[in-house]
């Protein structure tokens, strides 16, 4: 993992995780993405470390992925339908193993949550958001679909119509919004944020860790009984999409080209 990819600082049980890469408001390559799923597994062997706070640096959170990239690294080629797949699934196993971190996640939302980012912090055990903060899903307005097993958590906190409403619409949620929808647990102001955070992670710190540990396994085996079942859907589809469909392309042309993308009206 590069040295700098993310900012690892930990105090007693209590490990503080920063997005680091600022200058493009912490926006993943997929290096970035790669080096994220080495965190989560090194935290995964981590017993020492009970809570993990994420944060970005910066004026962000995160700004999803950086569309801006071309070659080899570039997010979006035309795939075989059957390596699409495995993409996929690739993505959701590291989605899911955030979710099932033995750790307590709180994502302490210091600005921009886009795309990505907002599947980083739905999957997060609690969120609490910098009154600064604000949530979008723009992946349709490039004509992308919402994937990698990051809809089932956000169905699970807002319902499926605010959900459709995100994605659908791409606009931007604000920090109250959010609290009132059941996105962020917590609102505060700006310079706040990581004081009311690490308040959190003190407090369930305190309590017994075994009890702790069990009640989150017992909340998430509730609460994801049926997203094994959307995850192997979702897998098909999304590989079908990306491998027939050429919306992707032009929403990622028009982007950068600065203009209305040209979609098609083929389903």
């Amino acid at each position: 993992m590069e040295e700098e990819s993310f900012v690892v600082e930990k105090s007693g049980p209590i490990a503080t995780v920063t997005i680091n890469r600022p200058e493009k408001l912490n926006a993943f390559t997929l290096s970035y993405l790669f080096d994220f799923k080495e965190l989560i597994d090194n935290l995964r062997v981590d017993l020492e470390t009970r809570l993990v706070i994420f944060t970005g640096a910066g004026r962000a959170f995160c700004a999803g992925i950086d569309v801006s990239e071309e070659g080899r690294d570039g997010w979006y080629k035309r795939p075989q339908q059957a390596n699409e797949r495995l993409y996929q699934q690739n993505g959701q196993d590291i989605v899911r193993s955030l979710e099932n971190l033995h750790q307590v996640t709180i994502a302490a939302v210091n600005g921009p949550c886009i795309g990505l980012g907002l599947c980083i912090v739905t999957n997060c055990d609690f969120r609490i958001a910098s009154e600064e903060a604000y949530f979008s899903i723009p992946e349709t307005s490039l004509g992308i679909p919402y994937s990698n097993s990051c809809l089932y958590s956000l169905l699970a906190l807002v319902g499926p119509s605010n959900a459709k409403r995100m994605i659908m619409t791409c606009e931007k949620v604000g920090a109250q919004e959010a609290l009132t929808i059941g996105l962020a647990n917590k609102v505060v102001p700006h310079e706040e944020l990581m004081d009311a955070s690490l308040d959190m992670a003190r407090s369930i710190a305190a309590k017994g860790p075994t009890a702790i540990r069990l009640v989150k396994r017992m909340v998430n085996a509730a609460t994801t009984a049926k997203m094994y079942d959307l995850c192997g859907v979702e897998a098909e589809l999304v590989a079908a999409f990306y491998a027939g469909n050429n919306d992707f392309e032009e929403g990622l042309r028009a982007f950068r080209e600065k203009r209305q993308p040209r979609f098609s009206t083929e389903s």
